[in-house]
C-alpha cells in the first residue's frame, strides 16, 4: 500500500512547484513531512530558453527531466506526471489539453488523492489571480476533486500576491510581457496564511536552477523584491472554512496532533 502522504501539492507544469511552490515544499520537508507533487503536464507548449530549439514532445521530455532533479533537490517524496497536455498561454488549445481537460482532469486528481491519503492538499488558485489558464485549471480540478476525495482534512490554494506582483510589473516596466495586463496576483486582503520559507531559500534557488530550459522569473529583481517571492509562501485556506483572525503561519493538519 502506498505510504500516507503529510502533504500533496499539484501544479500544471514543471517549474511551478519550483518557481511557485517550491519554499513551502521544502519548508514542508525539512519539518519532516513526507511530501507528494502531482503535475498535469510535461510543459511541452512552453519555451526553451537554453538555444537549443527544443519544442513539443522533445522539450517536454527535457522539462519532465527538469521536474524531477528539481523535486530531488527539494525533498519530494514522490512524483506523478499525469500526462495531460499544455494548453500553453493562450489561443486554441490541442487535443487532450489541460485547459479543455474537464471531468477526465478531476477523475485523474482523485485517483492520486485517493492513491496517496494526503492529511493537507494545496494547490494553485483556481481563479485564474496568475494569469495561466492551466493554472486555474488545476486548481478547480483539485477543489472538487477534494471535496469528492473525504478523507483530506485541508485544502489550500496557493497564490502570487497582488501587491508583490504590482511590485513584479513596476520593476520589468517594458519586460513584464503578458504578465503586465490585466492586473495580476490575489489581493492581498484574501490570504489566510502566510508560511516563512527563509530557511531553505537555499534549496529553493537550486530547484529553480535545475529548470535550464525555463528564465526564471526573478532574475534582475531587487533583493527585497526577490525575496519577497522567495521567503514567503501566500495561500487561501479553503477547507476548513477559515474563521477569520490574524493569518496562520503554518498548515493545518500538516502533522497528526495525537
Amino acid at each position: 500500500m502506498t505510504a500516507v502522504a503529510d502533504l500533496l501539492c499539484t501544479v500544471a507544469h514543471p517549474d511551478d512547484e519550483s518557481f511557485g511552490l517550491g519554499s513551502l515544499l521544502a519548508g514542508a520537508v525539512a519539518a519532516g513531512a513526507r511530501v507528494v507533487l502531482v503535475c498535469a503536464t510535461r510543459g511541452e507548449a512552453g519555451e526553451d530558453h537554453t538555444g537549443l530549439g527544443r519544442t513539443g514532445d522533445v522539450l517536454g521530455a527535457a522539462r519532465e527531466q527538469e521536474l524531477r532533479a528539481a523535486a530531488a533537490e527539494l525533498g519530494v517524496a514522490e512524483i506523478e506526471v499525469l500526462g495531460f497536455a499544455d494548453s500553453g498561454w493562450d489561443g486554441p488549445a490541442r487535443a487532450n489539453a489541460l485547459v479543455s481537460a474537464g471531468e477526465a482532469l478531476v477523475t485523474a486528481v482523485h485517483h492520486a488523492l485517493a492513491r496517496h491519503r494526503p492529511r493537507v492538499v494545496v494547490t494553485l488558485d483556481p481563479t485564474g489571480s496568475d494569469g495561466h489558464r492551466d493554472h486555474a485549471a488545476i486548481g478547480a480540478a483539485t477543489t472538487t476533486a477534494f471535496a469528492r476525495h473525504g478523507d483530506a482534512t485541508t485544502l489550500y490554494h496557493w497564490c502570487l500576491l497582488r501587491s508583490v506582483m504590482d511590485r513584479w510589473v513596476a520593476e520589468r516596466g517594458g519586460d513584464a510581457g503578458v504578465y503586465a495586463s490585466p492586473r495580476l496576483g490575489r489581493p492581498d486582503g484574501d490570504i489566510t496564511t502566510v508560511v516563512d520559507g527563509e530557511a531553505v531559500l537555499d534549496v529553493r534557488r537550486r530547484a529553480i536552477a535545475a529548470h535550464a530550459s525555463q528564465a526564471s522569473p526573478f532574475l534582475g529583481l531587487s533583493s527585497d523584491l526577490e525575496a519577497a517571492f522567495l521567503t514567503q509562501d501566500h495561500l487561501v485556506r479553503v477547507v476548513p472554512p477559515w474563521p477569520g483572525g490574524p493569518r496562520e503561519q503554518t498548515l493545518t493538519g500538516l502533522f497528526p496532533t495525537h
